[in-house]
């Protein structure tokens, strides 16, 4: 285990924590499908399509293949409509599911993804972006290129082939403008995922971690993690407020929850308590062969698993 002293965070305009749990109301519109795509001056394609705002980047030895990714973008919008017609299935509890071959593709990956977590609280909106980024990404790269990165809200899923290289940021501030740690992945490492949960983010957090960033051969194995660490970083303390999570959004999955709202200053016997949990889960997944491996963050207090440590580079 590895610690790092206070890394300071810059403030930026935070998405809805409940954005990956609005698929019902933000999917009825009528637009045509072209109003939500765009191509960037990066040549990256930006998917805005209800509670998505997917970036897909598609390349071939460098050069930028940017039909292909609007190809990809087109995907993903189709599996934002697929997630809306199973939401009463995506909103059980992952361990009363079973995986059927009827469901799509992505209906399919979250509950495996979540259900290998084997934890009775999640269900398989847990890995939504994390699966979503997948089936996306495993479109692209069967297409043609040679380095696809899909970065779905954070929750990123990279495909690469022999000599590519993609370089990922890591934030120990969910919410931080900037990257505190850089990570170079390469063809030979299997790792297809990135994603981070933590406070303040997107979703609800039963835990008080800035940030808990996983890597995994999966993004969808990736998304799911994350969240079973971030909620694991937790502890009994006055300073953290919570409340039930349907109190704050009623038509979430995990009605009867409580979920934390806020975390005031902890003590440093408390901090390291948290972080103790919260690695303490980190390698119990990495030990099942379902990560490789993981960063936590609390109130300027850093931890990550003994095999991120040749993969990390301080900014």
């Amino acid at each position: 285990m590895r610690t790092e002293p206070s890394i300071p965070s810059f403030p930026r305009k935070r998405e809805s924590r409940n954005r990956d749990n609005r698929l019902d109301s933000c999917l009825r519109r009528n637009d045509t499908a072209n109003d939500h795509v765009q191509t960037l001056s990066n040549e990256t394609v930006l998917v805005d399509y209800g509670p998505m705002q997917m970036f897909i980047s598609a390349f071939e030895n460098g050069k930028p293949l940017v039909k292909l990714a609007k190809e990809g973008a087109h995907l993903a919008m189709q599996v934002l409509d697929d997630l809306a017609k199973f939401l009463p299935v995506i909103k059980k509890k992952s361990l009363e599911l079973e995986v059927n071959e009827a469901f799509p593709d992505v209906i399919r990956r979250m509950i495996d993804a979540t259900k290998k977590m084997v934890e009775p609280d999640l269900t398989p909106l847990a890995a939504v972006a994390g699966a979503a980024s997948d089936v996306v990404a495993d479109f692209l790269i069967s297409q043609g290129g040679t380095k696809i990165i899909v970065d779905n809200g954070g929750d990123i899923a990279i495909r690469l082939r022999e000599g590519e290289v993609a370089r990922v940021g890591v934030k120990t501030e969910i919410d931080a403008e900037s990257p505190t740690y850089l990570i170079a992945i390469d063809f030979t490492m299997g790792i297809g995922g990135v994603a981070t949960s933590g406070l303040g983010g997107r979703s609800f957090t039963k835990g008080i971690a800035s940030a808990a960033t996983v890597l995994s051969e999966r993004a969808s194995y990736a998304d799911a993690a994350a969240t079973v660490i971030g909620n694991f970083t937790n502890v009994q303390d006055p300073s953290i407020r919570r409340c039930l999570a349907e109190s704050v959004y009623p038509d979430t999955d995990i009605v009867g929850e409580w979920v934390t709202t806020k975390a005031g200053r902890l003590s440093q016997e408390k901090i390291e308590e948290v972080l103790e949990n919260g690695l303490s889960k980190a390698y119990s997944i990495h030990q099942k062969g379902l990560i490789k491996g993981a960063l936590i963050a609390v109130q300027g207090r850093v931890v990550w698993t003994d095999s991120l440590q040749p993969l990390l580079k301080k900014l």
